[in-house]
């Protein structure tokens, strides 16, 4: 149950290449579809088997009837690329080349990402934008700490025409020419998902791109900015009409996507009523926020289908002990939210707890809402429930849909045994 990683992910398809040679021309296709560039000694390592797999195009081992490569090398069957810029010598107009060079490899690339620490040249901007305007469908580009000079425009973005998902979490950019009345807006039409964070140029940019066909929002916040402020407030002005799924990230002092990464005691969090305000989000649908925010949902929203809530750890879920997620769950009525059809605890999988009550503290909140006609799942997508064939019954499995639930006797015992365990406790 441990979170993959590049890195473990890679010690597995460099295993799949070495079983066979069936499973060495599918492997290495698996390979090289993801790669990551680290430092410049990693890249100068990727460019020269790129060249040697462009140089040759059939294994020796395989004999002439079986090909290993394509015709362009093993480039061809990338989709992914990531570059950090963290280790020494990253800084060199040398490892750009590099760089650039096994892009050029690369012409079925889908996704770019770029962690820059120093300037980028202008040539260098120019030479992707040329690569990969017309077809690159996900970028990930964060500039250069705020005391280094970056030449990185939004006219540097609007030239991928073809974009998909757009992260700005750490874009910063220059020129942006956002103290005129009027700034320039630019065009990206196939831009769907787009993930930002509540700093300043991150909202500002994002404000001034004219995007369509908008419709998800990952919002992160590192806990040090405020929750709420008028780039926040401009961008939903631009853009919240269009806008189905928010999802509202944990502030954590480490930058990782990580549901359990540390949490601040003074972190600010975004309100989720921003987006609930009337008329501010009005075709939104699906709602993913934390229970660690002292903020829980108090407008009503009449379009809210999904609402995801993230952070719960098991003691927040006993009926009888006061705790920051019953206020976020005990607000979610039918009365506000009319056409609300689904309650589901992001991340949290109750078959994981050795705790034996924890099932029953889950089933408690499922006939809650179940009596206002809402489902209410685990992180597994699982709906808990009681069984009524036998009284006397066990836990036995059942299926729902394609997943497995869970049935106990009775509701009243699982009552009973979660009071005396809170009282024991207390």
């Amino acid at each position: 149950m441990g979170a993959n990683t590049p890195s473990l992910a890679t010690r597995t398809k460099l295993s799949l290449v070495l079983v066979s040679r069936s499973w060495r021309r599918l492997g290495v296709q698996i390979l090289y579809r993801h790669i990551v560039i680290r430092s410049p000694a990693r890249a100068n390592a990727i460019l020269q088997v790129l060249e040697q797999s462009h140089n040759s195009t059939s294994s020796p081992d395989l004999g002439k009837a079986e090909t290993l490569t394509p015709s362009q090398g093993y480039g061809e069957w990338t989709r992914y690329i990531e570059v950090y810029t963290h280790m020494r010598g990253s800084g060199q107009i040398s490892f750009l080349q590099t760089v650039f060079k096994i892009l050029c490899r690369c012409p079925h690339l889908q996704f770019l990402s770029g962690r820059w620490t120093h300037r980028l040249p202008v040539e260098f901007l120019r030479g992707v934008s040329d690569l990969f305007g017309p077809s690159l469908q996900g970028l990930y580009w964060a500039d250069p700490i705020p005391d280094h000079d970056t030449i990185a425009t939004p006219g540097f973005l609007g030239s991928f025409q073809a974009l998909r998902i757009l992260d700005l979490r750490h874009f910063k950019g220059s020129d942006l020419a956002l103290g005129s009345p009027h700034p320039p807006r630019l065009t990206l039409p196939c831009v769907q998902d787009i993930s930002l964070s509540n700093n300043l140029r991150s909202l500002q940019v994002a404000t001034i791109l004219d995007l369509p066909k908008l419709r998800n929002l990952t919002l992160h916040t590192n806990g040090s900015e405020p929750g709420e402020n008028e780039h926040l407030s401009a961008f939903l002005k631009a853009h919240g009409r269009s806008l189905v799924f928010v999802d509202l990230p944990s502030p954590s002092e480490i930058d990782l996507d990580l549901e359990n990464a540390p949490i601040r005691r003074n972190a600010e969090y975004i309100t989720p009523d921003i987006f609930l305000a009337k008329d501010v989000c009005p075709n939104l649908e699906s709602f993913i926020y934390s229970c660690a925010s002292p903020f829980y949902p108090t407008n009503p929203h009449n379009n809210l289908l999904r609402i995801g809530i993230r952070g719960i750890t098991a003691e927040l879920l006993y009926p009888d002990k006061p705790s920051s997620i019953q206020n976020h769950l005990t607000v979610l009525t039918s009365d506000k939210y009319p056409r609300l059809e689904l309650v589901q605890l992001v991340g949290f999988l109750v078959e994981a707890h050795a705790d034996s009550i924890m099932k029953d503290a889950c089933i408690w909140w499922v006939e809650r809402f179940e009596k206002m006609g809402i489902l209410f799942l685990d992180g597994e997508c699982v709906l808990w429930m009681y069984t009524e064939e036998s009284p006397n019954e066990k836990v036995v499995p059942k299926k729902q849909g394609d997943k497995q639930a869970m049935y106990l006797a009775t509701s009243e015992e699982a009552a009973t045994k979660i009071k005396d365990r809170c009282v024991a406790e207390h």
